[in-house]
């Protein structure tokens, strides 16, 4: 499970105004899947975040994958960027579990 946060999005709408960060959220989603296969699911979890579903991937394998994101985001014009969580799903865990995980390793990816 990855947890993609957009940097700055709030810094985008505040200074460019909403359609740019519109804009830079239609760029992020398009990165993901360009960058991931087409049966890994992407879904757009809150404001400025993502949550990606990738299955049978080392997470250095899935981290690589996700590098790209930001490989595509740096060729644009505006050079956006992401931070990106992993989480490897364990036994027990329940969804909402995962993607907290997912959060907590974005966080400290930050650090």
């Amino acid at each position: 499970m990855a947890f993609v946060d957009v940097d700055k999005l709030k810094a985008i709408n505040d200074s460019q105004g909403h359609a740019a960060g519109d804009r830079t959220l239609r760029e992020v989603a398009h990165a993901l899947r360009s960058s991931l296969r087409v049966y890994d699911l992407v879904i757009r979890y809150g404001g400025d975040e993502f949550v990606c579903a990738i299955s049978g991937l080392t997470m250095p394998a899935a981290m690589n994958r996700l590098a790209r994101v930001n490989v595509e985001l740096g060729r644009g014009v505006h050079q956006r960027s992401v931070t990106v969580g992993l989480a490897q799903l364990q036994q027990d865990d329940s969804v909402d579990s995962l993607v907290a995980r997912a959060d907590t390793a974005l966080y400290e990816s930050r650090l």
